[in-house]
């Protein structure tokens, strides 16, 4: 076949995509990618709270159940930035707050639309997510930069979406923290 047939660039282009996918697959469902330092320290701390009915809601289900999503752009490149949403609602008539169990992935935007045969203008590549294949969940994960592996580095150029959901309809408010070496700019839709 021809190399500068379009066909041949699509399946090349697919063929990336597919590798770039592969480390999230095969890991053991972690959130990490790399050796980290849980008690890594951040010189800068974004938060966002939101309640449910506020909360975007994505089209692309999280075990077949509706999620909510929100993106995010860093100021600057940064090696690592961890992430954590709780989600809090009213249990008793006295207003008593409780938290619920909160599962989230978290999304690179890459823009396929120099790619005239591309289908979707955004590809969203997985970083990271905070549960594993069995439901085992964590509070908070940590994303590791890797500037070798397509679509692993994070840096100030990108757009980022987390994608999340408590699997209740019940109201809840939810409360977004990314803690890195740069400020944060949470928004609620991209161009």
């Amino acid at each position: 076949m021809d190399t500068r047939h379009p066909a041949y660039r699509i399946f090349n282009i697919l063929i990336i995509i597919a590798l770039a996918g592969l480390p999230a697959l095969f890991s053991s469902g972690c959130a990490t990618a790399g050796i980290i330092n849980k008690d890594r320290k951040y010189k800068q701390s974004s938060v966002k709270t939101f309640s449910s009915i506020e909360a975007v809601k994505s089209a692309e289900p999280i075990d077949r159940h509706a999620a909510s999503m929100i993106y995010f752009k860093l100021d600057t490149s940064v090696d690592a930035l961890s992430i954590s949403i709780t989600a809090e609602y009213t249990a008793d008539i006295m207003g008593t707050k409780k938290v619920r169990k909160t599962y989230f992935v978290v999304e690179k935007a890459v823009d396929m639309s120099h790619f005239k045969l591309a289908k979707n203008r955004i590809h969203y590549a997985e970083l990271g997510r905070n549960f594993d294949p069995d439901w085992n969940r964590e509070k908070e994960i940590t994303l590791v930069s890797k500037k070798t592996v397509p679509f692993r580095e994070l840096d100030g150029n990108s757009v980022y979406r987390i994608r999340f959901t408590t699997f209740s309809t019940e109201p809840v408010d939810y409360t977004v923290r990314i803690n890195a070496d740069c400020s944060v700019t949470f928004m609620d839709t991209i161009d």
